[in-house]
């Protein structure tokens, strides 16, 4: 006997895509604050500080870069004044330092090891980063907060609205509605080379054995 369906996916209109794209910056918001509250609670000098919070840094930043999918969130909201020069700090950090090597908080230096008479003895890469300072840190999880408040405010009305607009429809409509293409692979035909379509499409890559976990 067939279970009964307990979820479906609702047709597409001009507030479902908006959904589909607002839940999208949620879902890049929440990895950065995830990453950043990891990240402080580790503390600055644990070695997880650097790329939790470099990661933290990206996912708020990709948020609000227009893709072939979606508009950059400022489309939806104007950046509150009181954090908008922490979401400028991010972004020119983003750019210089953590996707990029462009700024003086790394330096790489040609370093020649003396004898005790002055001569080269080895020649070696010295090469210095300067991390996020943890008020920095707790400023930017502040930002990341706000901006994550602002796209809920949007959220909340529009699956208020989708939920009375669908409340009475039948049961052999909701049948028809469109669901989504999950498909399978082995973790050996991952690449991450895809893009995503407006028809919803997802792959689950697995690994032949499973992952121990002591």
């Amino acid at each position: 006997m067939p279970s009964t369906p307990i979820i479906a996916m609702i047709p597409d209109s001009p507030d479902a895509r908006l959904l589909v794209e607002l839940s999208s910056y949620a879902d890049d918001l929440s990895d950065a604050g995830n990453a950043m509250d990891l990240a402080i609670d580790a503390g600055s000098q644990s070695p997880l500080w650097s790329p939790l919070t470099s990661y933290a840094v990206v996912a708020y930043m990709r948020a609000f870069g227009p893709s072939n999918v979606r508009s950059g969130l400022l489309h939806h909201i104007s950046m509150p004044e009181a954090i908008a020069d922490t979401h400028r700090m991010i972004h020119v950090y983003r750019n210089t330092t953590v996707a990029h090597s462009q700024s003086q908080l790394s330096m790489s230096l040609p370093i020649a090891l003396l004898s005790d008479d002055q001569r080269v003895e080895k020649v070696m890469p010295f090469a210095v980063r300067h991390d996020l300072p943890p008020s920095v840190a707790t400023r930017i999880a502040q930002a990341i907060d706000a901006v994550s408040e602002l796209v809920e405010t949007l959220i909340k009305p529009l699956v208020d609205r989708l939920a009375d607009e669908h409340a009475q429809t039948s049961p052999a409509t909701i049948a028809s509605w469109p669901i989504p293409d999950f498909n399978h692979g082995d973790a050996g035909q991952f690449t991450g080379d895809s893009r995503r379509r407006h028809s919803p499409r997802f792959t689950f890559y697995w690994d032949d054995e499973p992952e121990a976990i002591d």
